[in-house]
């Protein structure tokens, strides 16, 4: 199917967006990556119950990154080194086999703990566990 200008300057704004926020390069702060797919009903329910209000909170305004990397093929993260990877490569550099998965790095880029995968049956404290997380990693750059 051929590509109409409109879905060619929509897929332009898109990918020009998701360069920004997937670019560690430029961050000297921890981060929280959420892994995801662009098929993942999983990842959609932990976005829009779980992860859109801590954002929407400001829990990552100051101190720590949140970065979304996703394992759909031609999607592209630029690592703490500022290696561009393919998102599936800089997944699995964590141990981020699946999705949804949370992985929470320090400054430098290394992984502090273990990848959280998957979606718990009962989300009412799945936002203060990760808020919890993300506080450690704060405590790691003071």
């Amino acid at each position: 199917m051929p590509m109409t200008l409109r879905h060619l300057l929509l897929s332009t704004l898109v990918f020009s967006a998701s360069l920004a926020a997937q670019d560690f390069s430029q961050s000297a702060q921890p981060a929280l990556v959420f892994v995801t797919q662009s098929n993942c009903r999983f990842c959609v329910r932990l976005d829009r119950q779980v992860l859109s209000p801590l954002k929407a909170s400001g829990l990552f305004n100051q101190g720590v990154t949140f970065v979304e990397v996703s394992l759909d093929a031609g999607e592209f993260v630029t690592d703490h080194d500022g290696l561009r990877l393919e998102g599936q490569a800089f997944a699995a550099r964590y141990g981020a086999f699946g999705t949804p998965t949370l992985l929470f790095l320090d400054a430098q880029g290394v992984i502090q703990g273990e990848p959280w995968f998957g979606v718990p049956d009962a989300l009412d404290f799945y936002g203060a566990k990760i808020e919890g997380a993300v506080a450690n990693l704060k405590d790691l750059t003071n």
